[in-house]
Order: C-alpha cells, then sequence, then structure tokens
C-alpha cells in the first residue's frame, strides 16, 4: 500500500555477534551511565539466541521486497554501522531525485547584479543556465 503510493522505503537490520552484545551488556552494567539500557529482560532473551536468528531469517523472507528490500548491516562496529546506514538511506530516498542545482531566474539576477560585484565568467556561466 505505501509503495503504491510512491512511499520509499528503508528497512534496517543491524546485526551484532553474540559476544559483541555480551560485551555492549558489560559495558552498560559497568557503566553507571548506561546501565538504565540493560535489564534482567537482556539475559533471558540472550538464551533465546538461535530461536531469534531462526526469526529473523524467516521475517526477511517473508518480508524483503524488491521495492523495499532489508539491508543487514554488521554492526558490531558501530561507526561503521551508522555510515553504512546513512549510506543506504541518501541513496535509496535520493533515487531518481536531481540534485543540480536550480536554474537561476534572470530577474534575480539581475538584482543580484545590482548589488553584489559579480565576475563576468560567473555572470556567464549563470547566464547560461537561465531559461
Amino acid at each position: 500500500m505505501l509503495h503504491d503510493d510512491d512511499t520509499r522505503l528503508v528497512k534496517l537490520f543491524f546485526h551484532i555477534s553474540p559476544d559483541e552484545q555480551l560485551a555492549r551488556f558489560e559495558e552498560r552494567l559497568r557503566n553507571p551511565l548506561k546501565r538504565w539500557k540493560l535489564s534482567y529482560e537482556d539475559f533471558r532473551n540472550r538464551n533465546h539466541w538461535d530461536d531469534y536468528a531462526t526469526a529473523i531469517d524467516e521475517m526477511f523472507e517473508r518480508t524483503s521486497t524488491d521495492y523495499a528490500p532489508w539491508h543487514v548491516i554488521p554492526a558490531n562496529d558501530k561507526k561503521h554501522a551508522r555510515i553504512a546506514a546513512m549510506k543506504i538511506i541518501t541513496d535509496t530516498l535520493g533515487k531518481g531525485v536531481d540534485l543540480s542545482p536550480p536554474v537561476i531566474d534572470e530577474t534575480v539576477l539581475q538584482a543580484a547584479k545590482e548589488h553584489i560585484e559579480l565576475t563576468p565568467s560567473l555572470v556567464e556561466s549563470l547566464a547560461g543556465r537561465t531559461e
């Protein structure tokens, strides 16, 4: 339905290893400023890693489509994961979008000439882009 209305979907899955998850839990336990991020449920759910992996594979199989695929991002390195996510998002949302500078209106160019000292080469390049 969303796709039919030209809505672009970006589905990201950040994957970390069990070892990285445990290291993050330990950091949260040791760091008082991060302790709020940790709960009993984190450890309880960790015992079901294989069940979650099976469910995740099923989710990908059932919900990944040509127009809205899942993007699995290795996330053991947070900085790398965030950069990868931003790249996927900008590539997906920017697809088919013209990002070239807008054509300058002749009246704007004339007004600019009255207030700003423009070099002849700049005026020529801007004039070449007018309609």
